[in-house]
This record gives C-alpha cells, sequence and structure tokens, in this order.
C-alpha cells in the first residue's frame, strides 16, 4: 500500500521511509522500487530497511526505480543484516551512475 500511494506524489522532493526490523520483504521493496521513478522532482531520499527480508530481488527493484530520478541530490540507503547479496548490490551501484545531481550518498 506504502509503495503504491508513492505513485500519487510526483511533485514530492523528500522522503523517508523506514521499515527497520519489521517483516517487510522483496514484495514491498519491488512495490517501492517500480514507483519511485515517479517521483520526479525528488531531491533527497531515505530508505532504510535493516533487519528485514529485502533480498536481491527487492534491492534490484529500488535501484531500478532510482536510476531515473535525475533531480536526486541525496540519498541514504540502509539494507543492514538484510538478504541483499551480490546481485542486489551490483543494481544498486549500477543505478546511480546516471545520477548526475547526486552530492551525497550513504550505503549502509
Amino acid at each position: 500500500a506504502i509503495g503504491n500511494s508513492l505513485q500519487n506524489l510526483e511533485l514530492l522532493q523528500q522522503i523517508t521511509l523506514i521499515f527497520a526490523y519489521t517483516q517487510v520483504g522483496d514484495t514491498g521493496a519491488v512495490a517501492i522500487g517500480n514507483n519511485l521513478q515517479k517521483l520526479e522532482q525528488v531531491q533527497h531520499i531515505i530508505l532504510r530497511f535493516e533487519g528485514t527480508e529485502v533480498g536481491d530481488v527487492g534491492a534490484v527493484a529500488i535501484g531500478h526505480g532510482l536510476q531515473t530520478l535525475a533531480q536526486l541530490q541525496k540519498l541514504r540507503l540502509d539494507f543492514t543484516c538484510t538478504q541483499v547479496g551480490n546481485d542486489g548490490a551490483v543494481a544498486i551501484g549500477n543505478s546511480l551512475q546516471n545520477l548526475e545531481l547526486l552530492q551525497q550518498i550513504t550505503l549502509i
């Protein structure tokens, strides 16, 4: 529900979503990732998934969602104590390549 509600917030400039130590998994992360790309004006994102069941599938979706956010300036992602492995980390890394306005990144 949260992920899908993002699609109606095109003018949003800052978003913080904290799912720490909840039962959120890949399904929730995929919903968020799929709708992040609709936030064309967003400049600052904090997504905290530490201690959740998110894995590579969810991280890949988050990466795909991030890669089109041309206005993004600050990003903080926390996947501590999750199931994210190499595939998810590579997808997140690749998603940052074209974000020319990005000034600050924190990846945990």
